[in-house]
């Protein structure tokens, strides 16, 4: 898990890089997070049925979006990871004392997430020899958030990890992400064909933070 400095820069919204004053301050906040930072993550393997259920599970993820994306795969990782407790506990504390603290903190713990799921996605790939797929998630597309409660029921994230989903079907600790993989019948290793941005299945063309895809 890391905090990429261009990442850092992107979710900040600065598109002309940063002075001196705020490198600094962009070192600080992602030192701090990394070391306040307990990531922790459950996943499984699930058959992809006919009917597009998972497994046993009974669970059916909707839309077309997911359905494109996991195409052509027998089998899926269903995963839910997490920061933890303690970078929410650090960022309502600099919240109450500096906004742009605040802003700085929030950003790199985000960062952090992204990186700490890219690096589960990377050992489940090599744990099953299979490339896999980018990863998907609720929120996608018209893949609805609303699954994210049905996720967290499955993996029992409550006990596993901590993870809880509210009424909202928001996720608590906030850094943290449910999604799946597909698993292709390629070799592990094998570089992608389709894009790996979730901008991808994003419909705000428009938006700020848009990746190239």
């Amino acid at each position: 898990m890391e905090i990429d400095e261009n990442e850092f820069l992107r979710g900040l919204g600065c598109r002309a890089g940063a002075d001196e004053e705020l490198t600094r301050r962009m070192d600080e906040a992602a030192k701090r997070c990394l070391a306040i930072a307990e990531p922790r993550c459950v996943a499984v393997r699930l058959t992809l049925n006919e009917d597009f259920s998972l497994g046993e599970t009974g669970f059916i993820p909707a839309g077309q979006d997911i359905r494109r994306h996991l195409l052509g795969c027998g089998e899926v990782y269903l995963m839910a990871l997490t920061l933890g407790i303690g970078a929410e506990r650090e960022l309502m504390r600099l919240s109450a004392k500096s906004a742009g603290d605040a802003l700085l903190f929030d950003t790199a713990a985000s960062c952090a997430a992204e990186s700490y799921a890219d690096d589960v996605c990377a050992d489940l790939e090599l744990s099953c020899g299979r490339r896999l797929t980018a990863r998907f998630s609720c929120g996608y597309g018209d893949f609805p958030l609303e699954s994210q409660r049905e996720i967290c029921r499955i993996l029992r994230t409550d006990v596993r990890i901590g993870l809880y989903c509210d009424e909202n079907f928001l996720l608590t600790p906030k850094k943290s992400i449910t999604a799946l993989a597909g698993i292709t019948q390629e070799p592990a290793g094998t570089k992608r064909t389709e894009c790996g941005h979730k901008c991808a299945a994003c419909k705000n063309a428009g938006c700020t933070f848009r990746k190239g895809v």
